[in-house]
């Protein structure tokens, strides 16, 4: 099954100009899963959902995480009006599916809405994460011909990540649990996760114990924690040598 056929119009109302617009998403069921990276990216079989994730308003330029799109108080809207509505000119064309540049420029909008908006730091973060896993797929989807083009877009996920993981510290010190839909223990093992995968080997050492101290953490998020040690003592080695 092509992706065109694992994707759909969806029918929204923008919460900041009130028009009825449609976005493509994917079909639910239809995005099966491979397997997940060590930062709890989930792979997916022939299609890349985080293409699609994000809704953005084709007349007025409002663009949102699909959790966050209605979220919207008075002064938010009034300050999106001001500062993107009245001067955005869409430029997007129709489409039956995404391609990985499509939804790099949506996930911009995305963000530079939050900052009008003066969002939550787990809303950057959130916002971050989702477009560096996009960078690392985009990635992953290339010829390996293409090295300097996949060297650039590795570069792209790691600021990206950095950013995430800024962010999400910052709410973990600022915000009450769940963040992004995450309980305590699942948040800390992403930040964890992604302290590993930035090797930023004493913050990760940090995350690990407290999740290893918490009485709730389950055998699988202790497991978890184990192989993300494992990968952190490698990447410690490989650095040395």
């Amino acid at each position: 099954m092509s992706e065109l056929e694992k994707v759909f119009k969806k029918s929204y109302k923008c919460p900041i100009c009130d028009s009825n617009f449609k976005n493509l998403t994917v079909k639910q069921g239809k995005a099966r899963m491979v397997d997940t990276d060590i930062d709890l990216k989930v792979n997916y079989n022939d299609i890349e959902p985080l293409k699609y994730d994000i809704i953005m308003c084709p007349v007025c330029g409002y663009a949102a995480l699909e959790r966050y799109f209605d979220r919207v108080s008075v002064f938010q809207r009034k300050n999106i009006i001001d500062k993107i509505c009245q001067s955005f000119n869409s430029v997007f064309e129709e489409k039956d599916e995404y391609t990985y540049d499509d939804a790099i420029i949506r996930y911009k909008f995305a963000f530079l809405t939050s900052q009008v908006k003066m969002s939550k730091n787990s809303e950057f973060g959130y916002l971050c994460l989702k477009m560096g896993w996009l960078y690392r797929s985009y990635a992953a989807s290339l010829d390996e011909k293409e090295e300097a083009k996949k060297e650039e877009l590795y570069k792209q996920e790691l600021f990206y990540l950095d950013k995430a993981l800024n962010y999400f510290i910052n709410a973990r010190a600022n915000e009450q649990s769940p963040i992004c839909g995450m309980d305590e223990l699942t948040f800390d093992t992403l930040l964890a996760s992604l302290c590993v995968k930035l090797n930023k080997t004493e913050d990760a050492k940090k995350f690990m114990n407290i999740i290893l101290s918490n009485r709730n953490a389950t055998k699988r998020i202790k497991e978890k924690v184990r192989d993300l040690k494992e990968i952190l003592e490698e990447n410690v080695e490989e650095g040395e040598n």
